[in-house]
């Protein structure tokens, strides 16, 4: 399972490499490359919640088996595309199948392992994947370009993810005979087929009116059309959420259960991920543009420069759940905000005085921080949800997950431009972009504080029967 996840975050950080390289070969313009980027993560982010809703109608590993399918076949047309539009519709393609990938991952985790140390174990795993991930695209990226490996070129980053997409997919038979008894509880709740496919269209729309704008509105000094998509967004996302408590009412299974977001963990929880990953995402970009335009290092580089920081985050993730075995969630919460926010001062000031050696050192610190949100984070969000609704509740993560890392991208990348066509120096325009997306961390770890003291308030709560806001049953405690 976990082989979807490193995929996924593999091609987000490895076709970033191979951009000039494809822009020669393909003769590809701007716009092509935006969308070759873009495209990819917009319609991954817009199919997420109805891909863990398929989780929950039809099984974690039918619907991984599907999505793994779509991406590596798409995989292979991107390598083997002729010309720009083909392999822009391909890249559309993996997106797809990335969004039926990710979100049975959180959802086999919680099929699996019903031991909460166990899961813990699950999810830091996920997070060290994560990390592995991102380094291997920068890595691999610039080593496949540099080799040249079989003359492919730029083709090669994408039939790179062949191999590992057919690996997985002979296993999964495997896999799923030996864990089906886990998962059927979750298939027989809801019932093969009961797709939400009104629900889902709202929610597609909105969040597409939503996230367009934020990739492509900087390039083109956000036109009067980007304000109205984000104002249609607005007014989709209010007639989803009452078709949505509608159908709920009928007896229907929505896309998103309504009762989920009157789970006030479940809700804390989707913005700590929120946080985690604009902080995460747009602290990738601005250090990556710092390492090839402003110390001008090449891709392979790049790819090593950010290998403490990468390689911290993975080993972070997973001595997270023996931290967890000593202290509580919030407390590690609140840990790894400080050493998050100390590692970003360390970026800060280690730019500041021109010292490469010591932004190695604090890019190492950094991702120690950010890896020990991962665990706590996913366990404080999920472990509060009803079993018929993991699916559900997967994709609800993992939809938040891609718009706080387009928030921060663009959000972020403005500030970070914006300095840079003003005059400022990279180094500066690093600094002060990283003490903006320092405050990520540091509002994280406010809000933990404001987490339930105890594991036992954390106890799922039945479908149907979730308390109001602001009201705990007394034998659960606060």
């Amino acid at each position: 399972m976990l082989s979807g996840t490193f995929l996924v975050n593999l091609d987000v950080f490895i076709v970033v490499v191979a951009m000039p390289a494809l822009q020669h070969g393909l003769r590809a313009t701007a716009g092509d490359q935006q969308l070759v980027l873009a495209g990819y993560q917009l319609v991954y982010g817009l199919g997420l919640i109805a891909g863990g809703r398929l989780g929950d109608a039809f099984g974690c590993f039918r619907v991984f088996g599907a999505g793994m399918a779509v991406f590596t076949a798409a995989s292979i047309a991107c390598g083997l595309a002729p010309s720009a539009a083909v392999l822009v519709a391909a890249r559309l393609a993996q997106g797809a199948g990335s969004a039926l990938v990710v979100p049975q991952v959180y959802l086999a985790a919680q099929a699996l392992f019903p031991d909460e140390e166990e899961r813990r174990g699950a999810f830091a795993a996920t997070g060290a994947v994560i990390g592995v991930g991102a380094v291997s695209g920068q890595l691999l990226g610039g080593w496949l370009l540099a080799a040249d490996v079989a003359g492919l070129g730029w083709r090669a980053v994408f039939l790179v993810n062949v191999p590992v997409g057919g690996a997985a997919l002979a296993l999964l038979p495997w896999a799923a005979a030996t864990h089906r008894l886990r998962c059927k509880a979750l298939v027989d709740t809801l019932g093969a087929g009961r797709v939400d496919p009104v629900g889902t269209v709202l929610a597609a729309g909105s969040l597409g009116l939503f996230t367009v704008p934020l990739v492509s509105g900087r390039e083109r000094a956000y036109p009067s059309w980007s304000l109205l998509c984000l104002a249609g967004s607005l007014v989709l996302a209010v007639g989803f959420l009452r078709y949505e408590r509608t159908l709920r009412a009928r007896g229907g299974a929505p896309l998103l259960p309504p009762e989920l977001l009157r789970v006030p963990c479940f809700r804390r929880g989707l913005v700590l991920v929120a946080l985690l990953n604009c902080g995460l995402n747009a602290f990738v970009l601005v250090l990556g543009l710092l390492l090839q335009q402003g110390l001008g290092w090449g891709p392979l580089a790049t790819g090593a420069g950010m290998l403490p920081s990468a390689g911290a985050f993975a080993v972070a993730s997973l001595l997270a759940p023996r931290l967890l075995r000593r202290v509580a969630d919030r407390r590690l919460l609140c840990l790894a905000a400080v050493v998050a926010s100390v590692g970003y001062a360390g970026c800060m000031v280690s730019t500041s005085f021109g010292s490469v050696l010591w932004l190695l050192v604090a890019l190492g610190v950094t991702g120690a921080g950010l890896g020990l949100f991962v665990t706590p984070v996913l366990a404080v969000s999920l472990r509060t949800v009803p079993p018929e609704d993991s699916g559900a509740a997967s994709g609800v993560v993992s939809t938040v997950q891609q718009l706080g890392a387009a928030l921060g991208v663009c959000g972020f990348g403005a500030v970070f431009f914006a300095l840079i066509e003003a005059g400022a120096p990279h180094l500066r325009a690093f600094a002060v972009t990283t003490a903006g997306i320092a405050l990520t961390a540091v509002a994280a770890g406010v809000l933990a504080v404001f987490l339930p003291r105890t594991a036992a308030s954390l106890r799922p709560v039945p479908s149907g029967r979730v308390p109001a806001i602001g009201h705990t049953p007394p034998d659960h405690g606060s």
